[in-house]
């Protein structure tokens, strides 16, 4: 894992406390459950299909609700992600949830990242993107947030560490294209 600074480390910490405790008036039991994924799940299912994929790390999973629930989708029950998926390989990590804090050891075919990215702090977020390269042989599906959260942390500075716009996310992850080459890259913001 690549050394990343005090301040990188010191967040981390405290999304272990937001995830026991929880966050603005939501309890720790249901705190960052890893809801977002869920309006990218087929969009995701076609970029796993099309880049032929047959692992996957989910890097800063949450809870990952979706991969331990079941769901419906049009009619047809899914025991859970890898099930709707089809992919049995599946690593998923989140450095604030004791279960899913062990690092990836290996690279996998794809890597998705969901509103993980405005989190890390600004002096750490290029070395965090190009750590995410680092882990997958074939796509990376990033979505990120642009515009400040309505969580706080204690001392009342926002969550979303790292706030650019499109435009500026793209020229970051245009320059990747060079250094990787041959891992694709899907790029997608919520506003």
């Amino acid at each position: 894992m690549s050394k990343y600074s005090d301040n990188y480390y010191e967040t981390i910490e405290k999304y272990k406390l937001f995830h026991k405790n929880g966050i603005k008036n939501q309890p720790g039991i249901s705190t960052f459950l890893g809801y977002s994924l869920t309006k990218w799940i087929v969009k995701i299912k076609d970029i796993i299909k099309k880049n032929n994929c047959h692992s996957l790390i989910d890097f800063g999973c949450g809870k990952a609700f979706l991969y331990n629930n079941s769901f419906k989708i049009k009619d047809e029950e899914f025991s859970g992600l890898s099930d709707f998926w089809k992919i049995k390989n599946i690593c998923l990590y989140d450095p604030g949830v004791e279960e899913y804090s062990k690092f990836p050891q290996v690279k996998y075919d794809g890597l998705i990242c969901t509103d993980v990215i405005e989190h890390i702090p600004e002096d750490d977020v290029i070395n965090f993107i190009d750590g995410l390269f680092k882990l997958s042989n074939k796509f990376i599906f990033v979505v990120i947030a642009t515009i400040p959260a309505t969580k706080f942390f204690e001392d009342g500075s926002n969550i979303h560490l790292s706030l650019k716009n499109e435009s500026v996310w793209k020229d970051i992850f245009e320059g990747f294209k060079k250094k990787y080459p041959k891992v694709n890259q899907y790029i997608y913001f919520n506003d």
